[in-house]
């Protein structure tokens, strides 16, 4: 995968993340407020139940004897009833209470603050059943609408309805209490405590996130750089900055069988095989430092010339490949001529050195009867090879004939 093609699906891969990532912590601040509410409220019943059972314990404590009558002469005669009623509200005025009422064993109203209600039995009440039979049970609700023990309308109001057994000296029970305790108060510093944790967790799961993006755009950044590193290692020369021969050659291919596909009139693929003439001595004469500085000299001077659309790589040692795309014969013989007179006329300067530098050019042009890039390769290369032999600094064409 080239560099362009990674960093594209380096930046996808990071979104994707990252809204994975956010949908993951609002799903997660989510459960978590779920949880922390339902733990929350299922305190707040305990603490209900708990608070109820005693108040249980007192009014039973303080009132045994009222109690007692009441469950026997049941259902009470209304001046028994409204003195029950003053005793009992007297008794539970300190309490936080909505509504009280006191059941017999068979689930019959003997007593409510709401005084329409009594007399009135109670079917089918699990929670009722349950205090019956000793034990107690407590549930949360909400009243849009309710009126509390002083006769007021209130609204918008969390209750815990709990259902407390009232049992006799003996233990034995004798009936059961439903208590209606307000626990709006609490309830709304418990969802307000549980927005809270829920915010606080949602920033610090979005810290994170932000802290992972960071270290990850940076390693990926840093692995698109790594891979542009061995992307250049594959592709280009270290010397010289250009292609090498694995490169040139791959491109020299692909650009052949482009040419071949499309035939096009009269052009085909050019080729030239340049190579400096006498190197070796410079290499002998001042070192391969100074060398290695004169074959980049010679290939950025060569870069300077060459069309946008023409590939220079370095072939080995001092020899180098320039590949033209749709060239005729006569065209590719006068851009070999411009680089022939380019890297002659002028001289290079290596560490205070100045070098006069001739180079010996072969070209070629494919043909249709190629089979195979190499042919066209071999024919550049044989020109190349007559140019030497013809005194060096000179140009064969592609059209004049080679040994």
């Amino acid at each position: 995968m080239n560099p362009e093609n990674l960093s594209s699906s380096s930046d996808l891969f990071l979104k994707r993340f990252c809204i994975t990532a956010l949908l993951s912590a609002l799903v997660l601040m989510i459960l978590t407020g779920y949880t922390v509410s339902h733990q929350y409220e299922k305190y707040v019943v305990q603490l209900a139940e708990s608070n109820a059972e005693r108040l249980a314990t007192s009014i039973a404590k303080a009132h045994r004897q009222e109690l007692d009558s009441a469950l026997q002469k049941a259902p009470l005669l209304p001046p028994q009833l409204i003195e029950l009623d003053r005793t009992l509200r007297a008794f539970i005025a300190p309490y936080d209470l909505v509504k009280i009422k006191l059941f017999s064993l068979d689930g019959v109203v003997i007593y409510s603050t709401d005084m329409s209600i009594i007399g009135k039995r109670s079917l089918d009440n699990k929670s009722l059943n349950i205090a019956l039979q000793g034990d107690s049970s407590s549930s949360i609700q909400h009243k849009g609408q309710i009126r509390d023990l002083q006769n007021e309308e209130r609204f918008d109001v969390d209750v815990v309805e709990s259902y407390v057994a009232l049992k006799s000296l003996s233990g034995e029970v004798v009936g059961a209490f439903e208590i209606y305790q307000d626990m709006t108060e609490f309830h709304n510093d418990i969802r307000q405590g549980v927005i809270v944790l829920a915010a606080i967790v949602l920033t610090i799961l979005v810290i994170i996130l932000f802290i992972a993006m960071f270290f990850m755009r940076k390693a990926a950044k840093q692995m698109i750089r790594q891979q542009r590193q061995l992307e250049q290692l594959a592709t280009v020369d270290m010397v010289t900055n250009v292609y090498n021969r694995a490169e040139i050659t791959r491109r020299l291919e692909a650009e052949w069988e482009r040419c071949k596909r499309q035939e096009a009139d009269g052009k085909k693929v050019g080729l030239m095989m340049l190579d400096l003439d006498h190197f070796k001595q410079f290499n002998d004469r001042f070192g391969h430092q100074v060398g290695d500085g004169l074959l980049r000299q010679v290939a950025h001077r060569l870069q300077g010339e060459l069309r946008l659309y023409s590939d220079l790589g370095r072939y080995g040692g001092e020899e180098f490949m320039v590949l033209v795309p749709e060239i005729t014969p006569n065209g590719l013989k006068s851009i070999a001529s411009r680089i022939l007179k380019l890297i002659s006329e002028e001289p290079f300067t290596v560490n205070t050195h100045e070098l006069k530098v001739t180079i010996s050019i072969g070209c070629a042009v494919a043909k249709p009867s190629d089979m195979h890039s190499d042919e066209l390769i071999k024919r550049a290369d044989n020109r190349l090879y007559a140019a030497k032999n013809a005194g060096r600094n000179c140009v064969i064409g592609a059209d004049e004939p080679a040994p």
